[in-house]
């Protein structure tokens, strides 16, 4: 937190300062995904997800890439997933995930950002987009660090949840 001047107020540089570090920490967090996930970096993942994290997929993966996972599960399933022998073959065939940046929104210790991530397959030689799915994070800082509170993510496929997400990602409150 921004330090309190003698007076007990901040300074507004203080806060657009403190605000700014923010957004870095959290595209830093947000950025690292793609390279935790295809990496297996299990130590990043115990580390970047709060004890009650959650991941709201949805419906199953059409391709499974990462097993039978559905719906909402918790911090466990999650480094099950991302551990799991289904993951894993995947990757030992050619498997990417690329992520925009972010939308971020905070207020306090309680964030959300809005991006894309791309999924992508290596096949006959050559990478392919196997899935592009619609991210909300809802993000919270603990011990001074921000961790991931849940994800929920939708398949790009025409339907209206992942363009709400979207939407609701970036509309004014």
């Amino acid at each position: 937190m921004a330090k309190k001047k003698a007076s007990g107020r901040t300074s507004d540089l203080e806060e657009r300062l403190r605000a700014v570090e923010d957004r870095l920490e959290i595209i830093q967090l947000m950025m690292s995904h793609p390279p935790a996930i295809d990496g297996r970096a299990l130590g990043y993942w115990a580390n970047a997800l709060t004890e009650d994290s959650t991941i709201d997929r949805g419906p199953p993966d059409p391709e499974k890439h990462s097993g039978d996972w559905q719906g909402e599960y918790g911090k466990k399933q999650i480094m099950q997933e991302v551990g799991g022998p289904e993951l894993q073959a995947a990757r030992e065939k050619g498997l990417a995930h690329m992520t925009t940046v972010p939308y971020i929104t905070t207020k306090g210790n309680e964030a959300t950002a809005i991006n894309y991530t791309h999924v992508l397959g290596f096949e006959s030689g050559s990478f392919r987009i196997r899935r592009v799915v619609a991210n909300r994070w809802d993000l919270r800082r603990q011990a001074g660090r921000w961790k991931i509170r849940r994800r929920t993510f939708r398949l790009m496929d025409g339907k209206p949840e992942a363009r709400e997400i979207l939407r609701k990602g970036v509309e004014p409150k």
